[in-house]
């Protein structure tokens, strides 16, 4: 598959190397953080198991049928990680609003010269600061999926009756 090819053999090589520490680096940090206690926390794991598939299908075999696997992976890991970044999002915002409900007087404001806030920041949701769930993990199965559909092109292609 990379023998021949010249710098694009060289290139597509380089972007299943970073396809497979990305998805190495994204297997470790869900093991860390224990993501595997819901339906949802579960959605990674199996995009990263697909992934691993496509790519593999690509080195091993890389017809027309498996470029365009490989692609439709890419296009799944993209989408799994913005959704992530959506739930990601939402539980943070969510667990910034009760720890500030908490800290009032139990009856949703506080009392005194004190400010009321209305809610967790866009910084602290984003941070994982508010709630506990980090976003930029969340983004890391996007540049996974786009290395890997990058690494297609140039593959792939239909031969028309003079090429032979």
């Amino acid at each position: 598959m990379f023998r021949g090819e010249g710098a694009a053999g060289g290139l597509r090589a380089g972007l299943l190397l970073l396809v497979v520490l990305g998805v190495a680096g994204i297997a470790l940090s869900l093991a860390y953080e224990r993501h595997w206690l819901g339906a949802w926390q579960l959605a990674p794991w199996i995009t990263i198991g697909i992934v691993i598939v496509g790519a593999a299908a690509l080195v091993v075999r890389p017809t027309a049928a498996t470029v365009w696997l490989a692609r439709t992976v890419a296009i799944l890991a993209v989408v799994s990680g913005a959704i992530g970044v959506w739930q990601h999002i939402d539980a943070n915002y969510a667990a910034g609003a009760v720890t500030e409900q908490e800290s009032s007087d139990g009856h949703g404001h506080s009392h005194g010269n004190e400010a009321v806030e209305t809610g967790p920041t866009l910084g602290e949701v984003m941070s994982g600061a508010a709630g506990h769930a980090p976003v930029p993990s969340a983004l890391a199965l996007a540049p996974v999926g786009l290395a890997l559909g990058l690494a297609t092109i140039g593959l792939g292609r239909r031969r028309g009756p003079s090429e032979g």
